[in-house]
């Protein structure tokens, strides 16, 4: 199965989409940290991919988005939706509740919780997408 990653336009486009929903700066904050976090779900070492998985892979987009800070605000909202977009592009959904969703993406921002302990969360709730 080839795996759909997400660019850079769609991530920022996510974003806008995120700002003018519920409010915030749609100014990115720092575009190296923007083009880091976005790298790390397809990067590589030894033509070998550091996230195997596409729930590490999903995770990595939440992980790195939150941690990373990018923009000046939403950056909560764009890791979430890009790891549920990114699932979609890839034929998945996670099937959880918004309340979990929400801690899962505090607990991140926190660091009460590691990028390994998302990739678990979504392997818990990945489900096929409907055709």
């Amino acid at each position: 199965m080839r795996v759909e990653f997400l660019t850079l336009d769609e991530i920022l486009s996510l974003h806008a989409d995120q700002i003018a929903r519920y409010g915030g700066s749609a100014s990115v904050r720092d575009v190296g940290l923007l083009q880091s976090a976005l790298a790390m779900p397809a990067a590589t070492f030894g033509h070998e991919l550091l996230h195997a998985s596409l729930d590490e892979q999903a995770a990595a987009y939440l992980f790195y988005l939150v941690k990373n800070h990018p923009f000046v605000d939403g950056n909560k909202r764009t890791g979430l939706v890009a790891m549920l977009v990114f699932l979609g592009l890839n034929g998945q959904r996670l099937e959880a509740p918004d309340d979990e969703l929400a801690d899962l993406v505090l607990s991140v921002a926190a660091g009460r919780i590691s990028k390994a302990d998302v990739a678990v969360f979504v392997r818990h709730h990945r489900r096929p997408q409907p055709r």
